[in-house]
């Protein structure tokens, strides 16, 4: 008899963000101000957040075209048909809204107080990013209205690119508010026990939030109605901050253990990826899709370096196109691990995507600052040189992908002589040799293509966003060849591409929120940004 899969959807993974919420084995009342000071609720919102940036991670395997179904397994409904529910995704609304909630409460409970103004600007930060994820899966959703418990119970529903403006100018008035701090004496410092992302340095606080600005901006600029808005904003930004060059990963100190409350401790992407800290494997029914592992197999492009810490056993991994059961017995993940672990064993870390147990947890990598900056560069919204920041948007991926779990550079691999080889390998493919690549719209291929490689299964909900807002990498609608589409076989979806636009709005907001909450469908509905 098949066995029943557990669907990677939000909803099916809200364990796993409970557990990193109480990965610091806080016993408190978060609204409580008597028992849960700000200082306590902060770094364990933002573990809270690396833990929801997990969560869509796994959540869009499926759908974003990374993972498939395995030989001998069923019942996987959903994630091979695309029939998503007001079921589906849950976790993606409620416990952002909760993480959002907690930053709340630290902005109310330090925005007064002039030396604490280095959390109040974390915390502010930090709202703004887990907003900005609420935005891309839901589009229109409570902003103005929210975060104000039994004292409204029912808010109303904003604008996405509203929301998107407040989230930027929240981010411009942050970012001089440090500034002015870091001239000043009053603020007291952020010890690095008390920030699990950047240690303190608000520096890189800083280019955390320009960066974010930048993704949203680029987003925006490409929405006729948006666009004035995007070249104002595009000329008033300080780039003399900069952008993000080394990745923004948090970790409060994960490590293979149960804490008190029986929560694991450790990464929640190698959870997701390799092992439970019972060395229980995590993935026993999903491998890597035909389409994806094509741009490591030669296929569409060689890169063997990446793909060897990738997946294990590449390059003769096991592969299968989604909702395709017309499988052999070999397309199962490698006995006794995962496809996405290549350690030695469940006690033996390796590198790559899921690297061991007290990896940090990616919220925005060096690799897609860069990729961003290449694409405002291409379509002129800030000066600068595209093929650069292309090329260091590749180099950043294989930095990362050849990192251990203490986030070094193993010392068997070479960066810079392995994206040398890369670039030579590809010297005939524009998605790769960005001189080919002679039109704007070629390079934003090249560019928005490399990112979807260099976010495989680290932020796949922010590559399949990617995807619906510039059509790349390139798909041929209605196709069944798995090279040449990553939808699914049994797709459902009525839209030419057969993948869904958008997804749900949770039960919750249709039973308690009834009046507020917009009426969209999976298959014709869409996020303000995603104009095809």
């Amino acid at each position: 008899m098949k066995k029943i899969l557990n669907l990677l959807l939000i909803g099916a993974v809200a364990v796993g963000f409970s557990a990193c919420k109480k990965y610091l084995d806080i016993n408190t009342n978060t609204n409580n101000a008597t028992t849960a000071t700000p200082a306590l609720v902060l770094p364990q919102a933002i573990v809270g957040s690396a833990s929801i940036v997990q969560a869509l991670n796994a959540a869009y395997y499926f759908p974003g075209g990374f993972a498939a179904n395995i030989y001998g397994v069923g019942g996987y409904g959903a994630g091979v048909t695309y029939a998503y529910t007001a079921g589906s995704f849950v976790t993606g609304f409620s416990s952002s809204y909760d993480n959002a909630l907690d930053y709340q409460y630290v902005i109310d409970n330090t925005s007064g107080t002039p030396s604490l103004a280095y959390s109040t600007a974390i915390a502010r930060i930090m709202k703004a990013f887990i907003f900005s994820k609420i935005v891309d899966q839901y589009n229109d959703v409570p902003y103005t209205e929210a975060l104000k418990g039994n004292a409204l119970l029912t808010p109303k529903y904003d604008k996405a690119e509203d929301i998107y403006k407040d989230l930027i100018s929240q981010l411009t008035s942050t970012i001089n508010a440090i500034t002015a701090a870091q001239a000043g004496t009053v603020a007291n410092t952020v010890a690095a026990s008390a920030d699990p992302l950047f240690k303190g340095d608000m520096n890189l606080w800083k280019k955390f939030a320009n960066t974010l600005k930048l993704r949203m901006l680029v987003k925006m600029a490409g929405v006729p109605a948006q666009a004035s808005y995007a070249t104002t904003e595009f000329a008033a930004l300080n780039t003399t901050i900069g952008f993000l060059t080394t990745d923004a990963l948090v970790n409060p100190g994960y490590v293979k253990a149960i804490n008190s409350q029986g929560i694991s401790q450790q990464n929640p992407n190698y959870g997701s990826l390799a092992f439970g800290t019972d060395n229980a494997r995590s993935q026993g029914q999903a491998i890597p899709t035909r389409w994806i592992m094509s741009f490591y197999n030669g296929l569409k492009l060689s890169d063997p370096g990446r793909g060897a810490v990738i997946y294990r056993g590449y390059p003769a991994t096991a592969v299968n196109q989604l909702g395709e059961e017309n499988t052999t017995s070999s397309q199962v993940p490698p006995s006794g691990s995962t496809s996405w672990f290549t350690g030695v064993d469940a006690n033996t870390p390796g590198l790559g995507v899921a690297k061991g147990p007290s990896q940090g947890q990616p919220l925005l990598l060096a690799t897609e600052s860069y990729f961003l900056q290449a694409e405002a560069y291409t379509r002129g919204y800030l000066t600068g040189n595209a093929k650069n920041a292309f090329t260091a948007g590749i180099t950043a991926s294989f930095n990362y992908l050849y990192q251990n779990q203490s986030n070094v550079v193993d010392a068997s691999k070479n960066v810079s002589a392995d994206v040398t080889t890369y670039l030579t390998a590809n010297t005939a493919s524009r998605l790769v040799n960005f001189d080919l690549a002679l039109t704007t719209d070629q390079k934003i291929e090249a560019i928005i293509t490399q990112k979807y490689i260099a976010l495989n299964v680290i932020h796949s909900d922010e590559a399949f966003n990617e995807f619906k807002r510039t059509t790349y990498p390139a798909i041929v609608n209605g196709s069944q060849d798995p090279l040449l589409t990553f939808a699914s076989k049994q797709s459902v979806s009525t839209r030419p591409d057969k993948l869904i636009g958008r997804v749900l709005y949770p039960q919750s907001e249709y039973n308690l929120n009834p009046t507020n909450v917009p009426s969209v469908t999976l298959f014709g509905s869409r996020i303000f940004w995603d104009l095809n």
